[in-house]
């Protein structure tokens, strides 16, 4: 997904640079984090599916309806066709878009509104100019909770759709009828259901988006990526 993001980045930011540009820069960071997401569940839902499900069957493995991944996929593709592997997939599809639209764009943003704003903070050098970790991983902490508060939503939605799957009666029709019976049985707790769990564990992601800014500019030091840091 790194590598998507910055695929999608300089395709769509090419000589856009933040100081010059900043409005068009963000939107343009935001579509390409989206475009990550989106293009990265496309290759991979059916494992979500199947992980879904598997985590929702718990107990004594005689007692479980799935004894694994491939067992799992085969009694889905068998009993309701390959289509049922991509339930849920709408839905889902548009939480990924926002969570990772914000969890990308939202952070390489922040650091460029920071660096242009706060010389003080890094080198002389505008190419030598990289924040101090503890300020990227604060802006990554941000990013990762504000795309887990609008995402998260849409992902409780997917995941019911998901577990009803394998149910004989059918609770819900689509994602609109799903939300519109949560709302009123639950409100907006039950659409936020676990998301303090989830938060907890963001800050696991937060780190690795660090991490792999860190990985990427000792390589480019190293004479990778033709001297280019990050995306301006």
């Amino acid at each position: 997904m790194f590598g998507l993001n910055t695929f999608y980045l300089k395709l769509l930011l090419g000589n856009i640079k933040h100081k010059d540009n900043g409005w068009s820069h963000t939107a343009l960071s935001l579509i390409s984090g989206g475009l990550s997401g989106a293009t990265t569940l496309c290759m991979f839902y059916p494992l979500l599916f199947c992980q879904t499900h598997l985590a929702a069957h718990v107990g004594p493995l005689v007692d479980r309806e799935y004894t694994g991944l491939l067992d799992c996929i085969q009694k889905t593709v068998h009993t309701n066709g390959v289509r049922a592997l991509y339930t849920g997939f709408a839905i889902a599809a548009n939480g990924m878009v926002i969570n990772k639209a914000i969890y990308f764009g939202a952070y390489y943003s922040f650091n460029k509104t920071i660096l242009d704003h706060s010389n003080s903070l890094v080198s002389n050098k505008e190419k030598d100019a990289k924040l101090p970790f503890w300020i990227r991983f604060a802006t990554a902490q941000v990013a990762t909770y504000l795309s887990q508060l609008f995402s998260y939503p849409l992902d409780t939605i997917g995941r019911v759709l998901i577990v009803q799957t394998a149910q004989e009666e059918k609770l819900y029709l689509n994602a609109r009828d799903c939300f519109t019976k949560l709302w009123k049985s639950q409100g907006l707790s039950g659409l936020y259901r676990g998301m303090l769990p989830n938060m907890i564990r963001s800050s696991g992601s937060a780190l690795i988006l660090v991490l792999h800014d860190e990985f990427k500019w000792t390589l480019s030091k190293m004479g990778f990526f033709g001297g280019d840091i990050q995306d301006d």
